[in-house]
Parts: C-alpha cells; structure tokens; sequence
C-alpha cells in the first residue's frame, strides 16, 4: 500500500457524515487520479452512516474505483471483523469496480463459504470474475477447497457452492 497522504479538509468532510459536506468531498474525490488513499475514510463512513444517500454515495464511489491500488485497502476491510455488517456491500463493489481481486481469492473463498446468503453471492461474483486471471493450478486448488468444504456449508447456500464449482471445472 502506498503511504497516504490525505488532505484533512477532505477527511474532515467524509467524517462529518452531513450530505452536503460528504457528497461534494466524494465527487472532488471521483476526479482525482490518487483518491485511492481514502478508501479506509470512505469504508469506515459506510460502516457508520444511517444516511441512505450517503450510504448510495459511498458505495457507487467504491463502484467505479478503477485504481489497483485501492484494493490493499478494500481487502484491509474484508480481513476486519468489524466491517463485517458491510462485507456484502463493499464485495459487490469489488465486482462491479471490475478490477482484478484474483490475488484475494482466499479470502472471497472463505467469506463465500462462511458468510451468510447475500454476502456469499457477492464473494461468488468476485471470484467468478478473478478465475480467468488464474493458472489452472490455482483453480483446481480453490475447486478442491470448495468441494472438501461443502458437506458444512448450510443447505440454503450448497446450489451455489456446487454451481462455482461447477464453473471452475470448466
């Protein structure tokens, strides 16, 4: 990860979780080439935010990052428990940013296999999309995790383990 540099206005905007501080912060952010350093500013305001348009506002920003180097940051939340009521929405903006997450899998894996419903279809986008960056090696050692694994799966989310399993025989 890139040490971060932040500008404390634009930090002081994004934690102040009032719309008409927040929104114009994000936008200012949306055109900057390295507004990826904010990543944890915008996740930590998703993860304290009632505000619904805020919450829409964050999460399109995560959306449309096209900057790899954001991902350190996006994944640092996806290892903390303490995100953990917002995993589904920052896994789908991993998927929809289009960014290439292969070199994660192991975590989208174990939150696909352990996460409740939504979260696990989520983590089924990313690592449907991150497979054709892998060598064939890799996906056989994740469809065999998938397979020793999905006895103790819930029974709700077993049609989608055997349907990712299915396409990484393929």
């Amino acid at each position: 990860m890139e040490k971060r540099k932040l500008n404390s206005e634009i930090v002081k905007r994004i934690r102040s979780d009032k719309e008409n501080l927040v929104i114009p912060a994000i936008n200012h952010l949306r055109n900057r080439i390295r507004s990826a350093v904010y990543i944890p500013e915008i996740i930590d305001l998703l993860h304290k935010t009632k505000n619904d348009i805020i919450r829409r506002e964050l999460t399109l920003f995560l959306a449309d990052m096209k900057d790899a180097s954001g991902i350190p940051y996006i994944m640092e939340a996806l290892n903390n428990r303490q995100y953990q009521k917002i995993w589904h929405e920052i896994i789908a903006t991993c998927w929809q940013s289009g960014l290439n997450f292969s070199g994660y899998l192991e975590t989208f894996v174990d939150i696909f296999l352990e996460e409740d419903y939504l979260t696990a279809l989520e983590a089924f986008s990313v690592i449907e999309q991150s497979i054709i960056h892998l060598e064939e090696s890799r996906i056989k050692h994740y469809r065999d995790y998938l397979v020793s694994n999905l006895e103790a799966v819930n029974e709700e989310k077993k049609p989608l383990v055997s349907e990712l399993i299915n396409i990484m025989s393929t």
